[in-house]
Formats: C-alpha cells, sequence, structure tokens
C-alpha cells in the first residue's frame, strides 16, 4: 500500500475517533444537564417553598434579614442552574443556533460576577448545520473555561464573523497570557493536550484553530471556517 494511502486512512481514522469522542462527550454533558434540570434544580425549587414559609411565619424575626439572604441566594442558584443545564445540552444550540447559544452562555458567566462578557457579530448570520455549530460552540465553552480558570483577567470577548467565503469565532480574554509554544510541547500535560484538542475539532470541520498570547499579554483563540466545510 502506498504511502499516501496509509496517511489517507489514518487522517479518516483520526477523523471518525475525534465524532466518536465529540458524540460521547454530548451525550455525557446532555445526561448532566438533564440532571441539574430535573433533579437539583426541583430540590433547589422545594428549598425556595420552605424558606418562603420560613420568611412568613419570622416577619417580625430578628433572623428575617438572614432568611431573606439565603432566599436570594438559592434563587440566583436556582437561575444559574437552569442557565448550566441549557448550555451544556446539544438540543438548545439545534433549537437556537451558534449566536443564541454563545449570548446563553456569556450571560451565565457574566452573573457570576468575575467577568464582564461581550459578543460582537459581523455580518449576516448564516447556518453552518447543526452538527459543525455544535462542535463550534463546544469549542467555544472549552475556550472560555480556560479563560475563567487560568487568565486571571475581568473581561472576554466573543466575536464571530460571517463572511461570504469563510466563518471565524474569536475568544479573547484580558488576562496574564502564557507561552503557546511552551505549553503547547507538553504532551503528558492536561493544558497542553486541551490546546491540541482545540485544533484537532476545528480540523475536523475542515477550518483551523490559532491560539495567539505571550506572558503579559491577552489570549486570543480564532476559528477559522470555510463556509462550504462540511464534517
Amino acid at each position: 500500500m502506498h504511502q499516501q494511502q496509509l496517511i489517507s486512512l489514518r487522517e479518516a481514522y483520526e477523523r471518525e475517533l475525534l465524532k466518536t469522542q465529540i458524540e460521547i462527550q454530548n451525550q455525557t454533558l446532555e445526561q448532566v444537564g438533564r440532571e441539574l434540570h430535573d433533579h437539583i434544580g426541583q430540590l433547589l425549587s422545594v428549598a425556595m417553598l420552605h424558606l418562603n414559609g420560613l420568611d412568613e411565619e419570622l416577619e417580625q424575626s430578628e433572623h428575617r434579614h438572614a432568611i431573606q439572604q439565603t432566599i436570594n441566594v438559592v434563587r440566583t442558584t436556582i437561575q444559574d442552574v437552569r442557565a448550566l443545564s441549557k448550555t451544556l445540552d446539544s438540543d438548545t444550540v439545534r433549537r437556537f443556533g451558534l449566536r443564541q447559544s454563545l449570548e446563553l452562555e456569556l450571560e451565565r458567566i457574566e452573573r457570576t460576577g468575575r467577568f464582564r462578557t461581550y459578543l460582537h457579530v459581523t455580518g449576516t448570520p448564516y447556518s453552518l448545520g447543526e452538527e459543525a455549530e455544535t462542535i463550534l460552540f463546544r469549542i467555544a465553552q472549552e475556550s472560555l473555561n480556560n479563560a475563567i480558570k487560568h487568565s486571571g483577567g475581568h473581561a472576554i470577548m466573543v466575536t464571530t464573523s460571517y463572511q461570504s467565503d469563510q466563518f471565524k469565532l474569536s475568544i479573547t480574554d484580558d488576562g496574564k497570557g502564557f507561552d503557546v509554544d511552551e505549553v503547547s510541547t507538553r504532551k503528558a500535560d492536561i493544558a497542553g493536550s486541551g490546546l491540541r484538542n482545540l485544533q484537532q475539532r476545528a480540523h475536523l470541520l475542515g477550518g483551523t484553530c490559532t491560539i495567539s498570547s505571550e506572558p503579559g499579554q491577552e489570549t486570543r483563540v480564532d476559528i477559522v471556517l470555510p463556509k462550504q466545510a462540511a464534517v
């Protein structure tokens, strides 16, 4: 068998393996989302009912302020659980599309109070296909989580650019940055494998993923996808 045929077979195998991994991840995330919505959400709602009842019984109590504070915390938690369960569910991307799903994710991050978030859309939005948009959304989620965990910044900007020949998704944070080359070469390191995972997913879509950063500078993730590319 010729060398080129071997390379083609290996690439096809890697693409199918990555697609399977993504499908398994989506199924797992959807299950977690359902558990959050159906069980944790219901338990929090029951707790809210009990707290409201207690608040009415202790209307003149010196503890009422503490009860009100607890009610506010539980109410916020219920909202966050509902928002998180939506972003874990791939059906959210199928129902609302990539742009609105990104809005929901950024709103959820904003509510934590740790980051200011911005979404900038250029061009006229068009569909990239359900599977491609789901994978793009997972890439965005992973990039956002990396920024939240490691950047030490205060603001995140997400930009989507719908052009006639390509689609571009950019995630930028104002954090402390890092040495991309140094991290990428860590074969057994979680951070290094995480960067490679982003690039592999973009490659699966027929596109590219470029991570730009330096110590003391912002970090930017750019995903460029040809408009006609398909999984």
